[in-house]
């Protein structure tokens, strides 16, 4: 069964160091299938990486001119030799080649596809729903419709970061309306999200691998390093921000990792390469304490009564009289919270001779 690939999954791995595009290769030549790149998702991630090169070289650009008014006797060299549009070929040429994806896989939109497409954006249809903005999904969806038309068993594989327009809110499955338009159509659209998704659905049962080989095998301390290695100074302000604070306190800023945590594992899936090769990815869950300073304001009442003396003009008589001052200080205590963060991450590990060759984290995400 075919695979057609949208621009978003490459997107997310530029130079495809993921893991689970060897297994996609590994997949569709295992059964006889191809990774189909439709022409637009071709040529926007060309545009992409054009882009991409621009704004990297202007950000080389000012950090070089910098430098160059800092150095007294030498200058950096020129990088005007970098052709943008020899270099966006060649990135073309290498997901090719990566991918294994020949010529004959490129498909072309039709132009009779415009019709349709305006129609959808007038009414607010799937992919062009919302704002009906969504041009290129709509290309994407109709191509793929023709392929699956044009493939004996009427099937293909969708896989697409793109959940808002293809698939429905918080799950992985096509969305009803475009369901029933392939059905309509008399074909069968298989919609994913991730190539992770992809990969898992089609995941190999390994019986050796199960959760006590995990736990005896794999390192939590490991796991847990590579997860929270993630956590930045964005990120602990993100922890600071939503700490439940009493009016009257506030963070100083100062944040610390304790080092105590608590992994668990939730899931986990494999997919055995052709060469015997195994991927195995694992889903964790990982609590993190956070010793985070806290200001609290305190305001002592200080007021007190005044005395004010008063003489009587007529009989040189002094009265006295007590006026109340009001009046208060402020002062600060400082006291230590402490936050409990969960981090979800999920795990590629390489298995060969059903030894450990290498783990690396593949996703994380806040929960």
């Amino acid at each position: 069964m075919d695979v057609i690939l949208d621009s978003n999954i490459i997107r997310r791995d530029l130079k495809l160091k993921d893991k689970n595009f060897d297994a996609l290769v590994d997949y569709v030549k295992k059964t006889n299938s191809r990774i189909i790149i439709p022409s637009i998702v071709l040529k926007e991630v060309n545009g992409l990486y054009k882009r991409l090169l621009i704004e990297q070289l202007k950000d080389f650009s000012t950090s070089r001119k910098k430098l160059d008014s800092t150095l007294l006797s030498t200058s950096t060299p020129d990088f005007d030799f970098i052709k943008i549009d020899e270099e966006a070929e060649k990135y073309i040429e290498f997901i090719l080649k990566k991918l294994e994806i020949e010529k004959s896989s490129i498909i072309d939109y039709k132009n009779e596809y415009l019709p349709d497409l305006v129609d959808r954006a007038i009414d607010r249809r799937k992919p062009l729903d919302g704002k009906g903005q969504q041009f290129r999904d709509g290309i994407l969806w109709l191509t793929t419709l023709d392929y699956a038309e044009s493939k004996d068993d009427k099937k293909v594989n969708l896989i697409s970061d793109n959940p808002s327009d293809f698939g429905v809110k918080g799950g992985t499955n096509l969305s009803p309306e475009l369901a029933k338009e392939a059905i309509d159509r008399g074909v069968e659209i298989k919609y994913f999200q991730t190539i992770n998704d992809f990969i898992k659905n089609h995941a190999s049962v390994i019986e050796f691998i199960n959760e006590k080989w995990i736990e005896q095998n794999v390192n939590s301390d490991i796991v847990a390093d590579l997860i929270s290695g993630v956590i930045g100074e964005r990120e602990e302000e993100n922890i600071m921000e939503y700490l439940d604070l009493d009016s009257d306190q506030s963070t100083t800023g100062a944040i610390n990792k304790t080092g105590h945590s608590n992994c668990q594992l939730l899931s986990f899936y494999v997919y055995e390469m052709a060469d015997g090769v195994i991927f195995l990815n694992i889903e964790y869950q990982l609590e993190l304490e956070y010793e985070i300073e806290i200001a609290e304001t305190i305001q002592k009442d200080t007021s007190r009564m005044q005395a004010r003396y008063i003489t009587n003009p007529r009989t040189g008589e002094v009265d006295i009289d007590f006026d109340y001052v009001p009046d208060f200080d402020i002062d600060v205590d400082y006291s230590n919270k402490y936050e409990y963060p969960l981090i979800r991450g999920t795990i590629g590990i390489e298995i060969r001779n059903r030894s450990i060759t290498d783990i690396t984290l593949k996703d994380w995400d806040w929960g």
